[in-house]
């Protein structure tokens, strides 16, 4: 597995040089993810591969979101699940489950707006899918105002 500042370096690497022609090479950074990009401590190096990670998969999202919905609404759950499961992490830091939920909440609206968008009755259904999931998610983990500020947590970039 790749080491959280290799990848670093790596995505980094990839901005600089980025040209239309590289989706392929933004996928396969976004795959290659070590595990530490989603806590559950907050470093500044884990701060910035997070905030990386999810830019990548909402450029993914946006090259492919005429060309290949289906691929492209994929990585938006994707996006979604990451940030869900590091949520859901019982050690995590409380500033990067407060970045996370704030980013899911965005990711819920992208996702809701693009399903709408869709012509073809499965999309209605995903939406219908998409608002009762994070409900539940929503609901399970607890998540309010007061908690966040009760326990001081800081902002991530």
């Amino acid at each position: 597995m790749i080491q959280l500042e290799s990848w670093v370096d790596a995505i980094s690497d990839w901005y600089q040089h980025r040209k239309h022609d590289q989706d392929k090479s933004l996928q396969s950074l976004i795959h290659s993810a070590p595990d530490s990009v989603w806590g559950p401590s907050v470093s500044e190096l884990q701060s910035k591969a997070i905030a990386c990670w999810l830019d990548g998969c909402l450029r993914i999202f946006q090259g492919l979101r005429y060309s290949d919905p289906t691929t492209a609404y994929q990585y938006l759950q994707f996006a979604s699940s990451k940030l869900q499961a590091c949520v859901s992490q019982p050690t995590a830091d409380l500033e990067l489950k407060d970045w996370a939920m704030k980013r899911l909440q965005h990711l819920t609206v992208l996702a809701l707006e693009f399903c709408n968008q869709q012509p073809q009755l499965k999309w209605q259904q995903e939406s219908d899918c998409v608002i009762e999931s994070h409900v539940q998610f929503m609901a399970a983990q607890g998540w309010n105002e007061t908690r966040k500020h009760d326990q001081g947590a800081r902002t991530l970039h």
